[in-house]
């Protein structure tokens, strides 16, 4: 008569449902793919990447990676999910390189939920390639003029302003120490600024001088720009984008549910500027451009979205003024 161990016919069993779970996640990770740029990319650059589900079942859904898997040079800016058919899911993801070198994205994980189970896979890893646009040393040299200085004689000056200066004291001290004004003017009521007026006066004349240079100064350019931007960003959401780096200021903007598009235009000029100072990238003509146009595109959305906060801020000041004078008068 055969003895049978039951703990060691237990152990055989659970062993054999793991390798089975284990062969049922690698059959799931075969059913990934994914699409990227094949050609090189260059600083600043946007570009799609997408991952491809084949083959889960209707029952199944699928939860695809989000913005915090991607860091480094690489920039997350947007996503879509598209439900192919019923045996088909994808996800395409807009991002912007801000490499100098290759890089790869790392493997992306994916979660395919299926009644109650969840299996975990990932995606392979995907090169990307850098293409470098640098400005050569000749570029950036540029002839110095001499300086010349010249003899000042300043002792006459100096003496002729210490003697108008003492004839004014002498005619204040004699006739005008004891005197007060009878009458006092009222103070011209001040204007409220429009921060979006303000920006738009500033975009065009950053236009016109861009424009106006023969030999474009790109570094000034998207300083400029970007302060613009930052400017309205702490003048109307009290924001202290100034004196915080793009990093921060996209923070904030998040923290305080600034629109989703004045944040997507705020972060492509900032990153360029930041590239422009700090990389040593030299952009071109129509890539400045290009920037200049997400800096109206923040113009115009900023018309549409903020009018109520603006109308808000004039009635505040205007109320606020109205007050001061009526409490000066009271006391007087």
């Amino acid at each position: 008569m055969i003895n049978i161990d039951r703990h060691s016919l237990y152990r055989n069993l659970i062993t054999f449902i793991g390798c089975f779970c284990l062969i049922s996640g690698t059959s799931n990770a075969q059913n990934l793919s994914t699409i990227g740029p094949v050609d090189s990319l260059t600083v600043g650059e946007i570009f799609n990447f997408s991952i491809t589900v084949h083959n889960s079942g209707a029952s199944e859904k699928i939860i695809f990676p989000d913005s915090n898997s991607f860091g480094g040079n690489i920039e997350f800016i947007s996503v879509k999910h598209f439900k192919v058919s019923a045996s088909k899911d994808s996800a395409q993801f807009e991002l912007q390189f801000f490499g100098i070198e290759d890089a790869v994205i790392p493997p992306l994980p994916v979660k395919i939920v299926s009644n109650a189970d969840t299996n975990l896979v990932f995606s392979s890893p995907y090169p990307l390639n850098y293409k470098q646009i640098i400005a050569s040393e000749e570029d950036e040299l540029k002839p110095l003029k001499p300086n010349y200085s010249f003899p000042v004689v300043l002792w006459p000056y100096l003496v002729g302003a210490l003697i108008v200066l003492g004839i004014a004291f002498f005619i204040w001290w004699k006739y005008f120490r004891n005197q007060k004004s009878e009458s006092v003017d009222p103070k011209p009521v001040p204007e409220f600024k429009n921060p979006v007026k303000e920006l738009e006066s500033v975009l065009l004349n950053i236009k016109d001088e861009h424009t106006a240079k023969p030999e474009k100064d790109f570094k000034w350019f998207y300083s400029e720009l970007g302060d613009a931007l930052r400017w309205y960003i702490e003048e109307l959401y009290k924001i202290p984008a100034l004196e915080s780096t793009t990093r921060e200021v996209l923070r904030y903007m998040d923290a305080f549910g600034v629109d989703v598009q004045l944040v997507k235009h705020t972060r492509i000029v900032l990153n360029e500027a930041d590239m422009t100072k700090f990389a040593k990238f030299k952009p071109t003509l129509d890539e400045s451009w290009a920037a200049y146009k997400e800096g109206l595109a923040f113009l115009e959305r900023a018309k549409i979205v903020d009018g109520t906060r603006i109308h808000r801020m004039k009635t505040e000041f205007e109320s606020q003024f109205i007050q001061n004078e009526e409490e000066k008068y009271a006391v007087g």
